[in-house]
């Protein structure tokens, strides 16, 4: 996108912004600071009516290739035009409504780039135009939260270890819970009145209660807990638990100066008890060594990156080609849709686009160091070795010995 001159051009933008239905990626390059302001205010200050959460990426800086093009404080200036209008920064934030409001910034290493993604306020109509009174994403058969609200709990705990391996994903499927809470309080609340339910609604009262869905809920906050005493937070989860911390404890104390001025001793104790806790905890958090998630397959993905990488290199080098070269060639592109499907089948829920493919991108990443390590030794005299000698596997690395098998 060619830089911005003239508050038209902003409008312009913001009016492409409001009238997507789909994820979109939006260039900076150029903007001020007033037009980021006025951007903001016109394309977010206002709820969007969509079917679905979408997710904006703004391009805000890059690195040397491309820094000229952008203002070295556009992210600042995005980051405080948007919560000036009620956005609030949510490091673990993904495309699900109840993130609508919410923004984070990145910085991919991969490309160089660094983005703000930005999930709108929304108001959420159905294809025919009407408010979403009567319909959900989470009655969707098949969705990630209409299944954990219908099925049994021994299910469900089966499904949270399968589908949510970080604290962020544990978190959002809490949110899918208390939803799905909300909605079936509603359910008895019309009963009660005598008003007739419509076939959602009779549909999700037969299959749950709100006493199993509170039980859910309550197992799983105390998962999530488990997983900040245990250490099992990635960066950016950890940076998010910290920032949330931080905020907690200015609100804290200041809510503590307030109190002791208007002599309110026992609301002061009460405060005060609040605000040693979340200390603790935000100390307790501070120390925490991030991990890295390993795909659910990753031993396999792995080992089949390996096996494809000599084919390669073999299929791009120049010269004639055996009759052998030519059927291992030729196994190449199963090799790849295998590995593609245990990626795919190792994706969890509420799983972001560009974390999942960072996470895929790091085991090829790893199979390349792997492999240029194996031919190094053979190229100064380790001689021959089976293939399973060559290709140092996670497994053989003793993934089981460490503080956490997630970290690499």
């Amino acid at each position: 996108m060619a830089a911005i001159e003239t508050e038209k051009g902003v409008a312009g933008l913001a009016k492409d912004i409001i009238e997507s239905e789909e994820h979109q990626q939006w260039d900076l390059g150029g903007y001020t600071e007033n037009q980021i302001t006025s951007l903001s205010k016109a394309a977010f200050q206002n709820p969007i009516k969509l079917e679905a959460m979408v997710r904006h990426t703004f391009v805000i800086g890059g690195g040397k290739k491309v820094r000229q093009k952008y203002d070295d404080k556009l992210g600042k200036y995005f980051a405080t035009a948007l919560r000036e209008i009620g956005f609030e920064e949510d490091r673990t934030a993904t495309a699900t409504m109840d993130c609508a409001g919410k923004y984070k910034q990145q910085h991919d290493t991969d490309k160089d780039l660094k983005f703000i993604h930005v999930f709108p306020k929304i108001d959420v109509i159905t294809k025919g135009g009407q408010g979403a009174e009567d319909k959900s994403d989470l009655m969707d058969l098949g969705s990630p939260g209409y299944l954990a609200t219908v099925c049994a709990l021994e299910t469900f705990k089966k499904m949270v270890a399968s589908k949510t391996q970080s604290w962020a994903q544990r978190r959002q499927l809490v949110s899918e819970l208390k939803e799905s809470g909300d909605r079936f309080n509603a359910i008895e609340q019309k009963m009660m009145t005598g008003q007739a339910l419509n076939n959602d609604e009779q549909d999700m009262y037969d299959v749950t209660s709100r006493e199993g869905i509170e039980e859910k809920i309550t197992w799983l906050e105390s998962q999530i807990k488990g997983m900040v005493d245990q250490g099992q937070l990635t960066m950016g989860e950890k940076q998010q638990l910290l920032f949330q911390m931080e905020n907690r404890i200015k609100t804290l104390t200041s809510e503590i100066d307030i109190s002791t001025k208007e002599g309110k001793v026992k609301k002061v104790e009460k405060l005060s008890n609040q605000l040693k806790g979340v200390t603790t905890r935000r100390d307790l958090v501070q120390n925490i060594e991030p991990i890295i998630h390993r795909l659910k397959y990753e031993d396999q993905i792995l080992s089949l990156r390996l096996e494809v990488i000599p084919l390669v290199k073999l299929e791009e080098a120049s010269g004639l080609r055996s009759m052998e070269e030519m059927k291992k060639i030729g196994t190449r592109p199963d090799l790849e849709a295998e590995a593609n499907r245990l990626e795919k089948e190792s994706r969890g829920w509420f799983e972001e686009d560009s974390e999942f493919n960072a996470r895929c991108e790091r085991i090829s990443a790893e199979a390349n160091r792997k492999y240029e390590k194996a031919s190094k030794k053979k190229a100064s005299g380790g001689g021959k070795s089976r293939p399973e000698d060559q290709w140092e596997t996670v497994s053989s690395q003793g993934s089981g010995g460490g503080r956490n098998k997630g970290r690499r």
